[in-house]
């Protein structure tokens, strides 16, 4: 079976957001814009500094237009962009080919990739990989290219894509000139934060001053002794993997006999599916759940570089399913139906109470996953509001573009629940919905309370 190891860990997304994100009042340096953002910074270097590849305009149409060839014929996810976001990625194409038929740089052709696959919002995982995550994407996949698991050949090529010699040169050079930009951007708002933290200085203390605030991926908490046990986890981050298993499964040895206990990941937006299986499920499960789902992908020879097709049946022998969406399924070649199956831990039980799970509109991929297995199984009760989606599925394909070497992500797989309903689309509805107003806990609490 394949199985999807690693997605965006929210570490890096937040850091990706910074490309974009942070708004302040006006600056007091002169050389920025106010407002100023990493990519509208890097994209104003000039030819000197913003060119490190030396390719022609010419290569970069070419580029542009080998990676939407490209997504035509492997990303499954055209249609659902269109409904999910009402946008035509053709006519987006169009749009974005205009803009790189005026980019002088390369810096600004990085930039307008990275915008025209923001357009299509994440959906099926599209997006531009960044100076800011092109290091862990590089050094994950690596670490897993001695995997011997049935995927590990998969894993191997998808190792060999990150580390080739066009994009590795083209990173590394990169680097050089991105690093400065995003440091300058980002000493502009710690001044700003300095100015308003020296402004409401009379509200601080000298003991809490300047003290850095440490990260913590697993928060626990009684929030009633006896009772109910309270757990969030930011992200399935796998670096993370062994610090936050002695966190969980000491936690769950000191809470194992209270009636509740509450999984939060409303702010998780993913990491690896094993990290779930391992510390969160087997532990708390004393028989094996097993949920069946489909994947649905195109014939293209791209996807046919990472993917061996023989695991896969012909389309015409699909089963028919009530929640298939017609217009996408006439775009698939492939399908496959897969179990996907957790055994338990031990004989027992860790937590010997009910489980709950909070969800929201972020999760999203391996968090997705999470929400969509614990609902089909049972597992725990789902509570919050419709999630994210894309849960389904296995490690995106990473497209090198052949002239500049810059690298490009999508999910090769359409992820059905075994209805036929998109994983992507749809995500999981949760068994309790929070009313408008009402956080997931607050909706737990309540619902606990109300039961006794």
């Amino acid at each position: 079976m394949i199985k999807q190891r690693f997605a965006e860990l929210a570490a890096i997304a937040v850091l990706v957001a910074s490309l974009e994100g942070c708004t302040a009042p006006q600056p007091s340096q002169p050389e920025l814009d106010k407002d100023p953002t990493v990519l509208g910074e890097f994209m104003k270097l000039d030819n000197k500094k913003g060119n490190w590849l030396n390719i022609t305009q010419e290569q970069r149409l070419e580029d542009f237009a080998y990676l939407y060839q490209t997504l035509k014929e492997n990303y499954p996810y055209f249609h659902v962009v269109q409904r999910m976001t009402g946008k035509e990625m053709e006519k987006v194409y169009q749009e974005y080919k205009e803009k790189v038929k005026t980019c002088d740089t390369d810096s600004k052709f990085f930039v307008i990739l990275d915008q025209f696959t923001r357009e299509a919002e994440m959906i099926g995982h599209l997006s531009t990989i960044s100076p800011l995550d092109y290091p862990w994407f590089k050094e994950a996949y690596e670490e897993l290219s001695g995997d011997t698991s049935e995927d590990g050949e998969r894993m191997k090529r998808i190792g060999e894509t990150y580390t080739n010699e066009k994009t590795a040169f083209c990173y590394e050079k990169m680097d050089e000139v991105f690093w400065p930009v995003f440091d300058e951007v980002m000493a502009y708002y710690d001044n700003l934060e300095e100015d308003e933290s020296q402004a409401g200085s009379a509200a601080s203390t000298p003991e809490n001053q300047g003290e850095p605030q440490e990260f913590s991926n697993v928060e626990t908490k009684i929030l009633e002794p006896g009772k109910i046990a309270y757990i969030k986890i930011c992200a399935f981050d796998m670096a993370g993997y062994e610090q936050d298993k002695k966190v969980l499964f000491d936690f769950y040895e000191q809470v194992k006999d209270y009636p509740h206990v509450i999984f939060d990941l409303t702010e998780n937006g993913g990491g690896g599916m094993s990290y779930f299986d391992d510390l969160i499920a087997a532990p708390n499960i004393d028989e094996v759940l097993s949920t069946d789902v489909y994947m649905f992908m195109k014939a293209g020879k791209y996807n046919e570089k990472f993917i061996d097709f023989s695991e896969f049946q012909p389309i015409s022998e699909a089963p028919s399913l009530p929640r298939m969406n017609r217009e996408d399924f006439t775009e698939f070649d492939l399908y496959m139906p897969i179990t996907y199956q957790i055994e338990p831990l031990s004989s027992g039980k860790m937590l010997q109470g009910k489980l709950w799970m909070l969800v929201s509109e972020k999760v999203f991929s391996s968090s997705e996953y999470a929400a969509m297995f614990t609902k089909a199984t049972g597992f725990a009760e789902l509570v919050g509001t419709t999630t994210g989606g894309d849960g389904i599925g296995i490690d995106p394909n990473p497209i090198v573009l052949p002239n500049s070497g810059f690298l490009v992500r999508y999910s090769p797989i359409y992820g059905v629940t075994p209805d036929g309903a998109s994983s992507q689309e749809f995500g999981t509805e949760p068994d309790i919905t929070s009313p408008e107003g009402q956080s997931p806990l607050d909706t737990c609490l309540r619902e606990i309370a109300e039961r006794g």
